[in-house]
């Protein structure tokens, strides 16, 4: 009885040991996170004001009217700066605006007469006779009239 006693006793003062330094581990560990998330929040903070704010993909891709994918593809691209805080991605207010102001069109840039006279130049050198005749004696096809409703 005695025996048992003791046993019942030392589990339970074990478990209570073992339990208060597991407290105060995860009450460290706690403390530690709390800690890098404020860190990262102040740091947040100054990057936001140094660059006049910042916006995630979706508000981004709404300012300059263009897809979230696409303001992925600034980014990459080096056009837009990416900044990772508390798990997410952001881009610079200052950034996005100026691209906004920019005024950049869509598609490709448009030749220079001298690039469409090198192009031009390109294909013929690669254009002989036969090539001529097939398409002189080829009638160009006729394009279709739309649907009349």
């Amino acid at each position: 009885m005695l025996t048992e006693t003791f046993l019942y006793v030392k589990y339970h003062a074990s478990m209570t040991s073992s339990s208060v330094v597991e407290t105060s581990r995860s009450t460290r560990a706690k403390e530690s996170r709390a800690k890098k998330l404020l860190s990262e929040v102040r740091q947040m903070s100054r990057v936001s004001q140094q660059e006049e704010g910042l916006l995630n993909h979706a508000q981004a891709a709404a300012v300059l009217e263009v897809s979230t994918r696409r303001v992925g593809e600034l980014v990459e691209l080096g056009k837009l700066t990416r900044w990772d805080f508390l798990g997410r991605t952001y881009v610079s207010v200052r950034e996005v605006l100026d691209r906004r102001e920019g005024d950049v069109k869509a598609g490709r840039p448009v030749r220079s007469v001298a690039q469409r006279i090198r192009a031009a130049a390109k294909i013929l050198g690669s254009y002989d006779a036969v090539n001529a005749a097939i398409d002189a004696i080829t009638p160009e096809p006729k394009k279709r009239a739309g649907r009349e409703r």
